[in-house]
């Protein structure tokens, strides 16, 4: 009855035993009262539909079904949880959706946003635009990609600056001992110069220079280059490595009575790259052996704040506070210089490549000390 259907149970001959309305009649009155609240027998209409009782396999009866109407607070109870299964359904799916939705918008900007980006860098560098560099803010395919990027930016911006440079230089520098040269051939020429032999010297000499000049500006864009090359980081004793340096430079040094000698003969292994360190420390021993009139060069090395340092000392005429700077910048020259003013912009450039820098003291007098530090990563 509790599941809506007035049943009767009747035995092998068809007799009814019992049905609903006896089970009701049997029951307490206030028992009686709850259940005509939840069942509405007399709604029960048309034939009773029959299955067979069975005990050990014996047919004893009969029972009969059919559908009747339930009333009362269980339609209500059934109403109510049906509307606010409906009402659950609906703010979950609001709810769920616009979660959905809202995630969906939010990961499309954050995924569209690097890419928006990284097109505007591309358009710019584009335009001409080298120095755009993109954020890099996470480990993921799209912070590799910036890195990458930024690694290529900055490729570029240097093979330009590069350009620049060498165009400029190259006007610069070979205007003098062009103009030099012509002028010598036309006063050859309208017998201006009657001695031919000084004026073949003369463009002999001029040309010399542009020979050297060409090979300084060689020097300085295979230094600037190496940026592209990468690092070829090999395992180096560096005493004996530095040793090996200064025994070949020896004579040069003997040549103007100057003694180039190692001070320090610690034992320290240096991860960096063999080419470019080992150009770096012949520029500066060259250097100072040129501009060292009397004394000694010496050379020391040592692990100091985390940092790898090579240190040359010189007891040259030094060079004024004014100028400390400005001995760096390629094809500068000082008053009593006769080089291409190439060397120490390559030891700059070539220390920069490899994460490192140079450093300079020097006072009119007292001599130069040039210090070459090399990050941590680079020594074992």
């Amino acid at each position: 009855m509790m599941f809506g259907f007035d049943t009767v149970v009747m035995d092998t001959d068809g007799n009814k035993i019992i049905d609903s309305r006896a089970v009701l009649d049997t029951l307490s009155p206030s028992m009686k009262r709850r259940m005509e609240r939840i069942i509405d027998i007399d709604s029960a209409a048309g034939e009773f539909e029959s299955y067979p009782l069975y005990q050990a396999g014996r047919e004893i009866g009969a029972i009969g079904v059919r559908q009747m109407k339930r009333i009362g607070s269980i339609d209500n109870k059934e109403a109510i949880f049906k509307k606010r299964g409906e009402e659950f359904l609906l703010i979950s799916f609001i709810i769920a959706g616009g979660g959905a939705l809202f995630l969906s918008v939010f990961f499309t900007l954050f995924l569209s946003m690097p890419l928006k980006k990284m097109r505007k860098a591309v358009d710019a560098m584009a335009g001409g635009n080298f120095s755009v560099r993109l954020p890099v803010g996470s480990g993921d395919e799209i912070g590799s990609l910036s890195e990458s990027f930024n690694f290529m930016a900055e490729a570029l911006e240097r093979e330009e600056a590069l350009r620049k440079h060498l165009t400029s230089n190259i006007t610069h520098e070979l205007r003098t001992p062009l103009t030099i040269m012509k002028a010598n051939v036309e006063a050859m020429i309208d017998g201006v110069i009657s001695d031919q032999e000084g004026g073949l010297g003369n463009i002999r000499v001029e040309v010399e220079n542009l020979i050297r000049l060409i090979e300084g500006i060689e020097d300085i864009t295979r230094a600037e280059a190496s940026f592209f090359t990468g690092k070829d980081y090999t395992r180096i004793n560096l005493p004996e490595f530095l040793s090996g340096i200064v025994s070949r430079m020896a004579p040069l040094a003997a040549e103007k009575g100057l003694e180039s000698k190692l001070v320090t003969k610690k034992t320290v292994n240096a991860l960096a790259d063999r080419y470019k360190l080992e150009t770096i420390i012949r520029n500066l021993l060259s250097n100072a052996i040129k501009y060292t009139g009397t004394g000694g060069i010496g050379i020391d090395y040592g692990i100091r704040k985390q940092m790898l340092f090579i240190r040359i000392t010189d007891s040259g005429h030094g060079i004024p506070e004014d100028r400390t700077d400005l001995v760096f910048k390629k094809f500068y020259r000082g008053d009593d210089s006769n080089g291409t003013g190439i060397g120490l912009a390559i030891v700059k450039e070539l220390a920069e490549v490899m994460g490192g820098r140079i450093d300079l003291e020097s006072a009119p007098g007292e001599g130069s000390v040039f210090t070459i530090w090399l990050p941590v990563q680079t020594w074992i």
